[in-house]
């Protein structure tokens, strides 16, 4: 497989955790100087929230730390799975979703706590229906899983 320069994160709605995944390493590769070698999005699984902004909940939680979410939400499709190179889901459930979708094309699909927990790899929890401590733990796993990832890629590169 050549090298790794689309990368697509899906969580079920697209207003939570792929967006502030996406976020998350698109400012990490800028801090590396990488930024422009990565093309970088997210998408959703189901169409709930098609169009929306990510959750203010989110988006404050990722600006307290100088991380900026700006991204409205859309549906994950086949196509997305000939265009990317790695599509990263946040849990079991999408990993399923992604490998059906998939279909044969030649993309990677992966979960995001492999990259920070390895073989553990955990789900990264949705917090929608929990309080403001849910949002900070999905950061904290998301910043971590996409640190490595950022140094997978780059030692890919």
């Amino acid at each position: 497989m050549g090298p790794i320069r689309r990368i697509l994160f899906v969580c079920t709605g697209n207003i939570c955790r792929s967006p502030l995944a996406e976020a998350v390493l698109r400012t990490k590769l800028a801090e590396r100087g990488a930024d422009g070698r990565y093309e970088i999005d997210s998408a959703g699984t189901v169409t709930d929230h098609l169009g929306e902004r990510s959750d203010p909940r989110m988006r404050r939680t990722a600006a307290r730390r100088g991380v900026r979410i700006d991204h409205r939400a859309r549906r994950v499709t086949s196509a997305d799975m000939e265009r990317f190179d790695l599509v990263v889901g946040m849990d079991d459930q999408h990993l399923n979703a992604l490998r059906s979708l998939a279909d044969g094309a030649s993309v990677q699909v992966r979960k995001l706590g492999e990259f920070g927990d390895g073989d553990r790899a955990p789900d990264v929890p949705d917090p929608w229906y929990g309080g403001m401590a849910g949002f900070e733990r999905v950061y904290e796993m998301v910043d971590r899983s996409c640190e490595a990832l950022a140094q997978w890629l780059e030692g890919r590169s």
